[in-house]
């Protein structure tokens, strides 16, 4: 790409960004309460699937049990604020703590293992999560799970969010997600990043190249362990309500799905598919009963259609229209 175009790819990129951010600013005072709170459960699978992209798309390992850090972020929160500290920033705080520790254990395991059978221990690790959630009942409510989350007001100084409301919410959730998600873009852009995908692309030349890949893989499990709980400690004053299903395989499978949707190898990606994903579900909901066959039918054309993704494919079609235009003299 020639200077001039970089400088300008460079300008417009930047462009976009602050559209955007003016746009999430004001999107509250034109859609509503629902679709405030709509725009809440985006953030968060947004921040997830993210998280879980530093694996899959960055690092080449496939996680069948994402949903537990999630879940234990959002359970350690729920407990916190309920028995513990009526303040919302400190349990966050320690729930991600939590949730970074759980996934560094489990991710030493992991990480010693490759391909399909890294992918089962994750799956099998992220069903004693699920276990623990569901027969423990005197800590986690087992099956009931745990109602009732408060929402204590934030003290910021100048002024005091009430989280209980829906679009003081919105902005509370948007100022983590929006630094947690940049602060992810950071690291994929850093030199940890490219080894990550070096050791995506081939992890027998990394070794021989003098990286210790199983030190670098344990780390990139660890980041998105950590970053997985503090999306699970957003949603549980969020909703209110925590229950098993958050560990469940199948909250794994919507995560890896939500994933591909967007397009792996691309950071926005994610992004795109969260949004993509939770829409048509709440519209598709909407009008029939049978929605999941219908959501289904509609991401299997998707995937088909799209290998690489909705950002992916669009970015391929950007190029070609770019490679194609006449160069002027």
């Amino acid at each position: 790409m020639r200077p001039g175009r970089t400088r300008w790819h460079s300008i417009g990129k930047w462009v976009l960004i602050a559209v955007c951010a003016v746009i999430l600013l004001v999107l509250p005072r034109f859609i509503g309460e629902y679709y405030t709170n709509l725009a809440v459960k985006i953030f968060i699978m947004a921040l997830l699937a993210c998280s879980f992209n530093l694996l899959l798309g960055y690092t080449g390992l496939l996680s069948f049990g994402q949903a537990a850090y999630f879940a234990v972020g959002a359970y350690a929160c729920a407990l916190l604020l309920k028995l513990v500290i009526p303040n919302v920033v400190l349990a966050i705080l320690i729930s991600v703590v939590i949730s970074a520790a759980v996934a560094l254990v489990f991710g030493y395991f992991c990480v010693r293992l490759t391909e399909i059978y890294f992918a089962m221990l994750t799956l099998a690790f992220g069903q004693i999560v699920y276990t623990i959630a569901f027969k423990w009942e005197s800590l986690t409510g087992g099956d009931n799970g745990l109602a009732g989350i408060p929402s204590p007001p934030l003290n910021c100084g100048l002024f005091t969010l009430d989280l209980s409301n829906a679009f003081h919410y919105y902005y509370f959730a948007l100022v983590l997600i929006s630094v947690s998600i940049g602060v992810l873009y950071l690291i994929v852009n850093s030199p940890f990043g490219a080894t990550l995908k070096s050791i995506r692309e081939n992890p027998e030349r990394a070794s021989f190249m003098g990286q210790n890949v199983r030190v670098f893989q344990l780390i990139s499990f660890g980041i998105a362990g950590t970053f997985s709980g503090l999306a699970g400690a957003i949603f549980a004053p969020f909703e209110k309500f925590v229950s098993p299903e958050l560990t469940y395989w199948s909250k794994s499978a919507e995560i890896v799905l939500v994933s591909i949707l967007g397009g792996i190898y691309t950071f926005i990606g994610p992004v795109v598919g969260s949004a993509v994903m939770i829409l048509l579900e709440d519209y598709i909901s909407t009008y029939t009963s049978y929605w999941s066959i219908f959501l289904g039918t509609v991401l299997i054309i998707f995937v088909i259609f799209m290998p690489d993704g909705i950002v992916g494919r669009t970015n391929q079609i950007f190029y070609k229209l770019r490679t194609q235009s006449p160069i002027k003299q």
